[in-house]
């Protein structure tokens, strides 16, 4: 077990850093959010036993910070998914850091209103991407229940400059159209997009 000591005060994780899981072996943790706007919004506080790190994103949206000097071992991939069948407030947790990780593109690609069109789209089907994962969906397939004018509207833009948007993904090589929604076919490309401006 790879263990790590956290005083008082001292950060677990920030935003921008690789993900990684840890169980809380003694001591406390406060999880929370920034927003852009300057909110502060506590998640959870994390105590013995506890898995924090949750999320399908490569890199955290929040931040963990020790209330008190704290413990914390790492969580491979599979000790998680055991954890995960077994424990259903464990689901209920990651689930909510799914909702998490998308308000956090969601409001990050609205914040940054002068980027381009495709830009926001790249960032929105990566949200619905991941939000798919854990619900046991094809995470590459978008289905067409998102409206366009529901879509446009979550992206403060107008419903031709989302078609146009798509467009272009699909000329770059990034989305196709199928009979029932849309296909992410380069992910890599996808993400390279949403993260150029």
């Amino acid at each position: 077990m790879v263990v790590q000591n956290v005083d008082t005060g001292e950060f677990l994780f920030h935003p921008g850093e690789d993900r990684a899981l840890y169980r809380i072996e003694s001591g406390a943790i406060c999880h929370y959010m920034l927003w852009a706007d300057g909110r502060h919004d506590v998640i959870e506080f994390a105590f013995p036993g506890d898995i924090v790190g949750l999320g399908h994103l490569r890199h955290h949206v929040s931040t963990a910070q020790a209330m008190v000097d704290t413990v914390v071992s790492l969580v491979s991939e599979d000790e998680f998914e055991a954890a995960l069948d077994s424990d259903d407030r464990l689901s209920f947790r990651q689930a909510s850091a799914v909702e998490r990780e998308f308000d956090y593109l969601r409001e990050k690609t609205l914040m940054e209103g002068a980027r381009p069109a495709d830009v926001k789209v790249a960032n929105f089907l990566i949200a619905i991407s991941n939000a798919n994962g854990p619900e046991g969906r094809d995470t590459a397939f978008i289905a067409d229940d998102f409206t366009a004018g529901f879509v446009a509207e979550k992206l403060d833009m107008s419903i031709d400059k989302l078609g146009a948007a798509l467009l272009s993904l699909k000329k770059q090589g990034a989305v196709k159209e199928t009979a029932d929604g849309l296909r992410i076919v380069d992910m890599t490309l996808l993400q390279r997009l949403a993260d150029a401006a």
